[in-house]
């Protein structure tokens, strides 16, 4: 019945050290627990050649590129240009990973900052009719309401998501998928298990954003933990594993063939 399932991995870092540096083994562990898809996502300049590089020698890869809200002193009208010429000239490649994380801002000039990298983003976003995945902390009003003043319409992924069952139908009612990912390896955390237990499976894709977020400190995560988020879903909500599988997978699929 479930010989075909597979299991997409909608954000990890293939792109960075250490699993860039051992792709071929990476991508065979993942494998052997059927993971076989994967959304990787850039977060600055410095890694946009190689996130597309990646997605055009692994067929099983699709490349996310954009300035991730950490690194807005990448951000200025070159970096904006580079990017959209790379957009260009890659039509398949989504933008990501964008948003803003409020932790990182310590005065309201590194606020305006962030809102200005993503808003010009999302009004790329929106030029190229291109979906996007959005790191959101302590800011999902934030992010919301920049969506809302840009217009845009496109969706995407709300990635890591860790928030409440409203704050997850605010994203819904905007377009987007909710991504729950490696929180859930963690048993100290309860509102994400109330999010992976209760929120329709229509509506949400799975993730580990190896090599971080490890569940165990001063470890990298590794994607072949996809396969154990999956299944705590599943038995949380009283299902198989490949039922949460084939779900996610297509609706993960939806949002890179936009």
């Amino acid at each position: 019945m479930f010989f075909n399932t597979m299991l997409f991995d909608s954000h990890c870092h293939l792109n960075h050290s250490p699993l860039v540096d051992n792709l071929t083994q990476v991508l065979h562990q993942a494998d052997k627990k059927n993971i076989n898809h994967f959304l990787v996502p850039a977060t600055g300049s410095d890694d946009w050649s190689i996130t597309l590089q990646l997605a055009q020698s692994y067929p099983q890869l699709y490349a996310a590129i954009g300035i991730h809200p950490w690194f807005v002193a990448d951000y200025n009208d070159s970096a904006l240009s580079q990017l959209e010429q790379l957009l260009h000239h890659n039509p398949q490649a989504l933008i990501g990973e964008i948003g803003l994380d409020f932790i990182r801002a310590h005065s309201p000039t590194d606020k305006n900052l962030q809102i200005s990298c993503f808003e010009a983003q999302l009004q790329l976003a929106k030029a190229t009719q291109r979906p996007v995945i959005i790191h959101h902390v302590h800011a999902t009003d934030a992010c919301l309401h920049s969506i809302r003043r840009c217009h845009f319409t496109y969706g995407g992924i709300a990635h890591a998501f860790s928030g409440s069952l409203e704050e997850a139908q605010a994203w819904i009612r905007h377009g987007f998928l909710i991504s729950v990912g490696s929180l859930l390896l963690r048993p100290q955390a309860k509102k994400i298990r109330l999010i992976a237990e209760k929120m329709p499976l229509q509506h949400m894709v799975i993730e580990t954003d190896a090599p971080y977020m490890s569940p165990l400190p001063q470890q990298n995560n590794s994607p072949d933990n996809l396969r154990q988020i999956a299944e705590i879903i599943a038995k949380l909500r009283n299902c198989h594993w490949q039922d949460i599988a084939t779900i996610t997978s297509e609706n993960a699929f939806k949002i890179i063939s936009v």
